[in-house]
């Protein structure tokens, strides 16, 4: 049997469908699976080797002279799998499995563009976190092969093979966090005010050995916060090497962003803090972390260029304090204790 698994971008979107791809590979270890993904995240799929890329080229896709065609190359690629199952739920994700002819066409509730059009098992929409409704889909597929429990979360990098990060924590017996101040700068508006990031490092690093995790958004912050805060940074690592290093962390506090979502899929347990994020369509998996927001009478929203953004600036840091406090008593042993 060959399964087609459809996921284009962006990075924390393929980030947040690994469990369910790590659950259907795991129920159907016979299979051969075909993962359809943007070049730019093609390495995601890294650390799942029983996964076959079939890339897909943005810069063609992205042109309206070049698009058909790629999309047809893909579809080439595809042609003879059995089932195909759309994560995506846009135009560009449901064409290829439409012009392969795949027989079984499933989507995910999500349908736009008209791409429910072009599939033969399109679920109903519901309204829940993306997490959900992977696993949701991967439930759904599984049940119709009488093989139940796909619909489950699981971290699906818990147990990867990963680079070594080198020695970024010391064996000194305190629970590890890894604080995430930066966002790419398409999503800005969602990172916290770094004052805020200061005071809550000053609140908890007598009780935690921190690390800042700063990425190429975040030089300037490098020359100057770790001397400032008196909290290390991680060293410039790769992003596998990243991940690894935040695998060995107990905790992980960061915005909506891909960092959190990586942890989420690491099986470090999590805190979001979130602004106009959507709490339910971008929140997390029940017993992966959880989400604190202000909950501000014009949140969630999409208005990139806010220039309140008081529902960042209200978040306080006593607060994301107390529930890295209250989740350390209640959430069970720590991995680096």
């Amino acid at each position: 049997m060959r399964i087609v698994l459809l996921r284009l971008s962006a990075l924390g979107d393929v980030l947040r469908v690994l469990p369910a791809w790590a659950n259907l590979g795991k129920a159907f270890p016979g299979a051969c699976f075909q993962a359809v993904i943007e070049d730019r995240h093609a390495f995601l799929l890294t650390p799942m080797p029983w996964l076959e890329p079939v890339v897909v080229r943005r810069g063609r896709l992205g042109s309206p002279l070049t698009a058909l065609g790629e999309l047809k190359r893909v579809a080439g690629e595809l042609r003879g799998a059995d089932v195909a199952l759309d994560f995506h739920g846009i135009l560009k994700s449901a064409l290829p499995p439409w012009l392969a002819e795949i027989p079984e066409r499933w989507g995910d509730g999500l349908a736009r563009e008209g791409a429910g059009f072009l599939q033969t098992r399109p679920l109903p929409y519901l309204r829940q976190t993306r997490y959900a409704q992977a696993l949701g889909l991967a439930g759904a597929y599984g049940d119709s092969r009488g093989v139940p429990g796909l619909g489950t979360f699981r971290p699906a990098l818990a147990d990867a093979v990963l680079p070594d990060p080198g020695p970024v924590w010391a064996a000194d017996g305190r629970p590890r966090a890894v604080l995430v101040p930066g966002a790419s700068r398409r999503g800005a508006i969602k990172r916290w005010p770094l004052r805020h990031w200061i005071a809550l490092a000053d609140r908890l690093k007598g009780r935690y050995q921190l690390r800042w995790s700063l990425g190429p958004e975040e030089e300037d912050l490098r020359a100057w916060l770790p001397a400032a805060t008196g909290v290390e940074a991680l060293p410039s690592l790769t992003l596998w090497q990243l991940a690894a290093a935040l695998r060995q962390a107990d905790r992980v506090v960061a915005p909506d962003t891909g960092l959190l979502h990586l942890a989420v899929v690491l099986g470090v347990r999590s805190v979001g803090v979130y602004g106009g994020s959507d709490p339910v369509v971008a929140g997390l998996p029940a017993g992966a972390g959880t989400v604190l927001r202000t909950g501000i009478e014009c949140s969630p929203c999409r208005e990139r260029q806010c220039r309140r953004r008081q529902c960042l600036e209200d978040l306080e840091p006593d607060l994301v304090a107390a529930e890295l406090e209250r989740a350390c008593r209640n959430d069970g042993p720590l991995r680096s204790v």
